[in-house]
């Protein structure tokens, strides 16, 4: 099909992506500026675990008079206890503000007749600043922001790596993920993750179900990975990776990204997240990665991004998450 009636954008296409669009979905992501960053490389088997678990034909790819990807759309099924439906939306920073527009209000109208199956059900997108568009999109459909987040770096140029291997907390010892394995310690890490992102904005506590599926999928980073355990083999601390990248080309960056860390409430404020994030530094080095990332939630109540400034973490890109209740959805 083909978009709108202004001559300017009327031979711009969009079509249900298929297998055969990931490897172009792919070049998309690698080749163009100004998209933001993203945890999973720009491989097709890489996007097509992104997509796995949209809606039937709610994933859509638009392209230029030229046959060019130039963004995608998705609406994703419900997972876990929470009637969230998520919604992605990426777009080249020059698309049309029509064509964005349009597969923005697609998006919507599939998610106002997909939420009538499911009690309670709200739309919920997460929105980098560059793309303004999806953003003025949203707004007119009535969605409000409801969180907001920023996603910072750290250089780790000048950091020494024998102090790095001698980090420690007396009573603690520092597991990587393969003896977390070993020892059988997975679930514990699971249970503290789940308590601990309880308190968190958004639904990204894992049931038994989503851990093994983040623990099985190409954007989990075992590297990045550890846990932190007390004398009785308790865990009271962990931290959970993947490989960042941001930019394209010359201007490409690859971090040691930090999705989850947290710290059992008995073990705060004793110097166990900091260890943790030293070594994942450590692992980044090791690695030959001379970055480390991590987003934090603005009004985490913990106020972790304290922390985070302390260790020398600088904001470098900024996200809002925003949402529409079935209730609120209009035209």
């Amino acid at each position: 099909m083909t978009l709108l009636d202004d001559r300017a954008v009327q031979w711009w296409s969009v079509a249900p992506v298929t297998a055969a669009h990931h490897a172009r979905i792919a070049d998309f992501l690698a080749t163009t500026g100004g998209l933001g960053g993203r945890k999973f490389a720009a491989d097709s088997r890489d996007v097509a675990e992104q997509l796995e678990s949209a809606y039937p034909d709610a994933a859509v790819t638009v392209r230029d008079a030229s046959g060019v990807v130039r963004g995608y759309a998705v609406l994703h099924q419900p997972h876990g206890i929470e009637p969230e439906i998520l919604a992605d939306f990426v777009f080249d920073p020059l698309t049309p503000h029509e064509v964005v527009d349009d597969l923005v209000g697609a998006t919507v109208d599939r998610f106002r007749r997909e939420a009538d199956a499911v009690a309670g059900a709200y739309l919920r997108a997460f929105v980098g600043s560059c793309q303004s568009g999806v953003v003025d999109a949203l707004r007119r459909r009535g969605a409000r922001r409801e969180g907001q987040f920023i996603r910072t770096r750290k250089s780790l140029d000048d950091i020494d790596l024998a102090s790095l291997e001698a980090a420690s907390v007396d009573g603690l010892r520092v597991f990587d993920w393969a003896e977390v394995l070993g020892r059988g310690l997975s679930e514990q890490v699971r249970r503290l993750q789940y308590d601990t992102f309880d308190e968190h904005f958004g639904n990204m506590s894992k049931t038994p179900e989503e851990w093994e599926h983040h623990l099985h999928s190409r954007a989990f980073t075992p590297d990045f990975s550890l846990a932190v355990v007390d004398d009785a083999d308790h865990v009271v601390g962990y931290v959970l990776g993947s490989t960042y990248t941001a930019g394209v080309a010359e201007a490409q960056e690859i971090s040691a990204h930090t999705d989850y860390i947290g710290v059992h409430r008995d073990h705060r404020r004793q110097g166990v997240a900091e260890l943790l994030l030293t070594k994942v530094w450590l692992a980044a080095l090791r690695r030959g990665l001379r970055l480390a990332s991590l987003g934090t939630d603005v009004d985490n109540r913990s106020k972790a991004h304290v922390l985070y400034q302390r260790l020398g973490y600088v904001a470098v890109e900024h996200e809002s998450a925003y949402r529409i209740d079935i209730g609120e959805v209009t035209t």
